[in-house]
């Protein structure tokens, strides 16, 4: 199993606590009460930190919340004041990729150095686009439902460097829909759906390629070794976390259920070596292959063959009984019940 990190473990970007700055600043408030409040130096002394833990960050995304207005989603009212550059180096590597699909990849691979309240989990690519599920890490308590909407439309502020009108990415929330799902569209390009399954979002496939304007290489290949050498470590830093999904979901697509030496071979190290790295992250290949392969029976479930039988031998399962059991056990419903919710949109 995964192991949850306590809040104060967590680390994020000190330039997600100017967002509330820029918020409350917009709204005529005391912005250096913002500093106070989560227990750090004022703005203007001379040593700043980089970094802030989670519990500055809830307290900053409370103050944040604080002075939202009433006639308008406060998740939309944060995110105008949240451009791709509040993500820090990682907001300026992303903005440098060739392209929108580069773009995803690099946010998937890194994006947990900063904002590790949530995992990114891409789902096989189907005819519509990339889909990626957005799973809390922690429960954020009255803060869950702003969170999963800020952190899924901060994405889309990667809007104004990728040509074209189209909306990069078309966003799902679990919770239900405290204002009319309308209100988003300005935002989003498109209204957002609500009561689905899980958090996530899909880059349609025709965007993929789209360039970035302010693409470039070099720049991205300086940015990228700052990233590396800035970002904290630990818990939240897991490349090869999302190197072995990536490596555990090919194989599937392939009809096997990759093994540890299978997955080692392919990442060009030792199965102890592995198992050391993915521990140094708090990670299991046994909890990736488990989570990679309920996400792929998903996906089949709404794409894909139309008996449970089928699904269950694709996913790598003897048989729909066991097949059955595990999921249930994963996700809460039965086939049967998620293909019904899936296929009823």
């Amino acid at each position: 199993m995964t192991a949850v990190p306590a809040l104060d473990q967590l680390r994020f970007p000190i330039h997600y606590l100017e967002v509330t700055e820029a918020l409350v600043r917009s709204r005529g408030g005391r912005v250096g009460d913002v500093r106070a409040a989560c227990g750090l130096p004022a703005a203007g002394a001379p040593q700043q930190p980089a970094w802030i833990d989670g519990r500055q960050m809830l307290q900053s995304a409370g103050i944040a919340h604080q002075h939202c207005l009433p006639d308008e989603p406060p998740s939309l009212q944060i995110l105008r004041h949240f451009p791709l550059s509040a993500h820090g180096t990682l907001g300026m590597l992303a903005m440098t990729q060739a392209t929108l699909g580069e773009a995803l990849d690099l946010a998937l691979q890194y994006h947990a150095m900063v904002m590790p309240l949530f995992e990114f989990r891409r789902q096989p690519d189907t005819a519509e686009g990339a889909h990626v599920r957005v799973v809390p890490v922690l429960d954020l308590g009255p803060f869950a439902e702003v969170m999963a909407e800020v952190v899924i439309g901060a994405l889309a502020n990667v809007k104004p460097y990728v040509a074209g009108q189209e909306p990069v990415l078309r966003a799902q929330f679990a919770h239900a829909a405290q204002w009319p799902p309308e209100a988003y569209a300005s935002f989003f390009g498109i209204a957002p759906v609500f009561d689905a399954p899980w958090h996530g979002f899909t880059v349609p496939r025709a965007l993929l390629a789209a360039p970035l304007i302010t693409g470039n290489r070099a720049t991205s290949a300086q940015l990228e070794g700052l990233l590396l050498r800035e970002a904290p470590g630990g818990v939240q830093a897991r490349p090869l976390t999302h190197r072995v999904r990536q490596s555990v979901l090919a194989g599937l697509r392939k009809g096997k259920v990759p093994t540890g030496e299978s997955v080692a071979f392919e990442l060009a190290m030792s199965v102890r070596t592995l198992s050391r790295r993915l521990q140094d992250e708090q990670q299991t290949l046994g909890a990736i292959v488990e989570h990679v392969r309920m996400e792929y029976a998903e996906l089949l479930l709404r794409d894909g063959p139309d008996t449970v039988e089928a699904v269950a031998r694709l996913a790598g399962f003897a048989n729909a009984s066991s097949f059955t059991r595990a999921f249930k056990r994963a996700t809460g419903f039965t086939p049967a019940e998620l293909r019904e919710r899936l296929r009823g949109r």
